[in-house]
């Protein structure tokens, strides 16, 4: 099905907030974010405190003064006013946009995706415009944290994930076997995505030791309400050497859970490359940048930098021993780290083709799978539209679904937005029968697939 479509004109409605408070969009402007800004401003506001020079704390207090003024120009319904260069490089593509497909945006008139995405890259922008703090890290305190708190589970699934690699390399001959351990894999690396600090900014470490609990004992599986593994495998089962790339989403437990499924892919020889793409700037409080991928890796070589209180000393020894796999998974080329700015642009990835050209006709057309995670990419997948519920994936993706060259898309996510495609009628029915707010409570899943050249495989 082709429909037409450009960021202002969509052939369904868009998200935006209801001025009388009823949806999910209204709540996220009015407080989610607003809380996520003040969580800024006030963890700055600390490392302005730690400075010991005079010219980065006079400036640091400026800063503090541009982002107080950005959260008021938000909750007082003002106009998105244009960014200012800030030498990333993308600053041209996104004031164009702004220009062309909304000129005369508010931040309660313009949808969500579009009004949340120009908010973290005006935040990116405040600091990268700076002479003191342009390298810093805004949201890096509370990711180190969330990781830092969760170390004891991060061995134990490493120590588990190590055992069920070994083991399905000892018995490859077991296709039953080996399906039934990537099926685990990739449900493990679906459900990481619920520990997500931008829908959970007060996510404490017990709070997160339990989710992560259920994560890991597959506790969750009965909510994922679209379910394509099955069809994923058979792509994957026929790969020998492939590339498999994967579009990341938040850091920590949830990056933990993606690489140890692209772990598990190149032991195995499903894939001979991996492509992690991370984001070039700070992006949605707990994204994943090439910083934050490397500083994990560094934790897993050497968890005594963080802390291994709590560990069992064969835990700890499977961490030791993933965490230099993965060193010399990067070494040799086998994995590979990239930040294109096209991750954090305006534009929603049917755009690829056209507006992430170098992306799309030199990395994700190269790649046999591509593995989008979490909510956001998600969102820019199929856009921030009130979808027929029973759309099809495919219909929803656009042109990257029918270009001939188009790789295998899969979709892990759980769903913190009230956007989605895919879903039967009767089951979604049933859903909200029993949870009103089941789309973006966090607590249900979807692994879906677009075919691309595989079609018919």
């Amino acid at each position: 099905m082709s429909l037409e479509f450009t960021p202002s004109n969509t052939p369904f409605k868009p998200l935006t907030a209801a001025r009388d408070g009823s949806n999910f969009t209204y709540e996220s402007l009015h407080n989610r974010i607003p809380h996520i800004l003040t969580d800024v401003i006030n963890d700055f506001y600390a490392s302005i405190q730690n400075s010991t020079f005079p010219a980065a704390i006079s400036e640091g207090k400026a800063l503090i003064s541009q982002l107080s003024q950005l959260k008021h120009e938000m909750v007082t319904d003002k106009a998105l006013t244009p960014l200012e260069d800030d030498k990333v490089g993308d600053i041209d593509v996104w004031n164009h946009w702004l220009s062309r497909f909304f000129p005369t945006a508010t931040w309660y008139t313009t949808p969500f995706l579009t009004w949340e995405t120009y908010l973290y890259r005006r935040i990116a922008m405040i600091f990268k415009r700076s002479e003191h703090w342009s390298r810093h890290d805004f949201f890096a305190m509370k990711k180190e944290a969330a990781f830092k708190a969760s170390m004891v589970a991060v061995a134990k699934l490493c120590s588990r994930v190590d055992a069920l690699t070994r083991d399905s390399l000892a018995d490859s001959g077991n296709k039953t076997k080996v399906h039934l351990a990537f099926v685990e894999m990739l449900q493990a690396s679906l459900w990481g995505n619920q520990t997500d600090l931008s829908m959970f900014p007060d996510l404490n470490s017990e709070a997160l030791k339990e989710m992560q609990a259920r994560i890991s004992s597959a506790e969750n599986n009965s909510k994922i309400v679209a379910n394509d593994t099955d069809r994923i495998w058979k792509i994957v089962s026929q790969l020998q050497g492939g590339r498999v790339d994967i579009v990341l989403d938040n850091s920590g437990f949830e990056l933990l859970q993606d690489v140890l499924l692209a772990h598990w892919l190149v032991s195995l020889s499903y894939a001979q490359k991996i492509v992690f793409h991370a984001k070039r700037i700070p992006w949605y409080v707990s994204d994943v940048t090439s910083e934050d991928f490397f500083w994990l890796v560094r934790a897993a070589q050497t968890p005594s930098l963080i802390g291994t209180k709590g560990m069992a000393t064969e835990d700890e020894a499977a961490l030791v021993r993933l965490g230099s796999q993965w060193s010399q998974f990067l070494a040799d080329g086998a994995w590979e780290v990239k930040d294109e700015l096209f991750w954090t642009g305006p534009y929603g990835f049917r755009y690829l083709p056209t507006e992430g050209k170098d992306v799309w006709d030199n990395e994700l057309t190269k790649a046999d799978l591509v593995i989008f995670k979490g909510d956001l990419n998600y969102r820019k997948l199929i856009y921030d539209l009130e979808w027929p519920i029973s759309t099809p994936f495919v219909d929803a993706l656009g042109d990257i679904a029918t270009d001939p060259r188009a790789p295998a898309i899969v979709a892990l996510r759980t769903s913190k937005c009230d956007t989605i495609a895919g879903v039967d009628p009767d089951r979604a029915k049933e859903l909200f029968a029993k949870q009103k707010d089941w789309m973006y409570s966090g607590q249900y899943g979807i692994i879906q697939l677009s075919p691309g050249r595989w079609q018919g495989a």
